[in-house]
């Protein structure tokens, strides 16, 4: 100790603990064993709890993981079933023949029309061979579909100009 630090210690202190220094030491090695030995207890306590609330967390996941594939598998069995297939089918089919109907009812080019025509040629001949190959006669596949040259439309010579006048009611800017 510097010489200051010994100017701060009482003198009656000191030569207790000098003279209790065996006792002391004692003291000291007891609490520090009681210590270690609360703190192991309290470690294996806490160790044991963290283990249950663990084992209690993976009982918890295996439980919704299993609920989850149950779920899961409803879900796919729903729509696998041959029932629901029919109807998805037919549904296809009837798009098919909506958006075919679009197209020939829409001002499109020419070629686009040709298009839809293949499209519903095509679908009649899978339509054909679903309905064969359901009844049990299934047959050989049909021919790859014919490759669609698709030609740019002639451009449009532009409108020529409308008058500008203002509806009526409108003021003009």
């Amino acid at each position: 100790m510097s010489g200051e630090d010994k100017k701060r210690i009482d003198p009656e202190l000191e030569k207790f603990l000098r003279e209790n220094k065996e006792m002391m030491s004692r003291l000291f090695s007891e609490e520090k064993e009681m210590m270690e030995r609360f703190f192991k207890e309290e470690k294996e306590h806490f160790r044991g709890a963290f283990d249950e609330e663990m084992k209690r967390a993976e009982e918890f996941a295996d439980r919704k993981k299993e609920k989850a594939k149950e779920a899961a598998k409803t879900m796919f069995d729903a729509f696998a079933d041959p029932e629901v297939q029919k109807h998805f089918m037919a549904m296809g089919m009837e798009f098919m023949l909506g958006m075919n109907a679009l197209m020939k009812a829409m001002p499109v080019p020419d070629c686009m029309k040709d298009m839809a025509d293949k499209a519903e040629k095509a679908r009649k001949e899978a339509s054909e061979n679903f309905s064969k190959a359901a009844g049990g006669k299934a047959s050989k596949p049909s021919a790859p579909p014919e490759k669609i040259n698709v030609e740019p439309a002639p451009k449009k010579k532009p409108a020529a100009a409308k008058d500008k006048t203002p509806p009526k009611g409108k003021a003009s800017d």
